[in-house]
């Protein structure tokens, strides 16, 4: 729990028109800006992004923030939701008592709340500038709110799911690998920090790929299923939606059987990222000859998973139906539902990863996102390692 005092004027207490007996009341104020404490900081968990202030719209907010008295009347303000709210109208002053930080605290305005205590901070704030404030008392999620108000820049559907805490077994599953620092859950997440995001949609779009909920590779009675899981490449957003339209028990049940796999998984996609080139030469494939693959000494990048140093760059069509071929090494326990592998996926990269990296260079169509879209050479890929693995 924690209470701040703000220096507050035209303090107003408006009760819900349609249901005045709820506990749901909105308060409004000019709040002087420079009377925000920094603590604010540490209740932005309910803002469905992160603040990104190198944008233009940041800077401008900085620039009228510090130079012009209006600000209060050219700024839309920050929404607000807490526990409770008292006005002092003698001294101007307004308490604000806030105790759940999942419910409690900055919905909407991050930006405008983070150029004030960035410019406070430095000291640049004058005295006469103020900020129009919202505050609701007595909300059970800050999720509505949330989607409805941030739309200056529509906030997509992974934040708001995010406050949802619809990627909380995600998370637990994922927090033993090198990477899950590095997953983006909303907007703008991880901008400032000196690490390269990773889109949450991506991870799952990868994890999908073996997932025998949403695309199994064999039929009820037994036969293998021509469905091929493309849309993993195709549409991140989709491969969302997939996940979030499971139940919250069907989801969490599917990550937690898989668990055990997903290391195998993002091990797998950073062998053949990284090995890529070496698996073209075994197959007598030259990587410098093809237009849509960027190689040699001058080339700076790093694999997706760990962030290996690379001298190539190979486009993800044509690394989504190679990896994803490996499903077919996927078993599920019949007792415990638990996924396992029917063979090492590292093993079987080794036996077979040049021979699939030959079948994708083979493709007459060089175009990457040709190939990523291509179902016969996704089924063509998954044959040859569930032949090797079954026949």
């Amino acid at each position: 729990m924690a209470k701040f005092q703000l220096i507050a004027k035209s303090f107003k207490r408006m009760e819900d028109p349609v249901c005045p007996d709820s506990n749901r009341i909105k308060y409004v104020c000019y709040v002087r800006a420079n009377s925000i404490p920094k603590e604010f900081d540490n209740w932005m968990e309910t803002n469905p992004r992160e603040q990104k202030m190198t944008t233009n719209v940041a800077q401008k907010i900085i620039t009228s923030l510090e130079e012009n008295s209006n600000f209060h009347e050219l700024n839309r303000g920050i929404l607000m939701s807490a526990e409770s709210v008292t006005y002092n109208n003698q001294l101007n002053i307004v308490e604000i008592e806030l105790t759940d930080t999942a419910i409690h605290g900055n919905i909407d305005g991050g930006h405008t709340l983070r150029a004030i205590l960035d410019s406070t901070s430095k000291q640049l704030v004058p005295d006469d500038r103020y900020v129009f404030m919202e505050i609701y008392t007595g909300i059970d999620s800050p999720v509505e709110l949330a989607a409805a108000r941030n739309t200056s820049v529509q906030v997509d559907l992974k934040s708001i799911e995010e406050l949802q805490k619809s990627f909380d077994v995600l998370k637990e599953s994922l927090n033993s690998m090198n990477f899950s620092n590095r997953i983006a859950y909303k907007m703008n997440e991880h901008y400032n920090d000196d690490i390269v995001p990773i889109d949450v949609r991506e991870i799952l779009a990868i994890i999908l790929m073996f997932s025998q909920t949403v695309y199994p590779f064999k039929k009820s009675d037994g036969t293998l299923n021509d469905i091929q899981p493309v849309q993993c490449y195709t549409g991140k957003e989709a491969s969302l939606k997939k996940f979030i339209n499971l139940d919250k028990y069907s989801r969490e049940e599917m990550i937690k059987n898989m668990s055990d796999i997903l290391p195998g998984i993002f091990s797998l996609w950073e062998k053949i990222e990284t090995n890529f080139n070496e698996y073209a030469k075994t197959a007598g494939k030259n990587l410098k000859g093809r237009k849509v693959i960027k190689s040699g000494k001058d080339i700076k990048n790093n694999s997706l998973i760990n962030q290996t140093e690379m001298d190539y760059i190979v486009p993800r069509g044509m690394l989504y139906p190679v990896v994803g071929a490996f499903r077919a090494l996927v078993v599920i326990d019949e007792k415990t539902k638990k996924y396992k592998w029917k063979v090492d996926p590292s093993l079987m990269a080794d036996k077979i990863a040049s021979k699939l990296v030959g079948i994708v260079l083979d493709e007459k169509n060089d175009n990457p996102d040709a190939i990523g879209k291509n179902s016969n050479l996704w089924s063509n890929l998954f044959k040859e390692i569930y032949i090797l693995a079954y026949l």
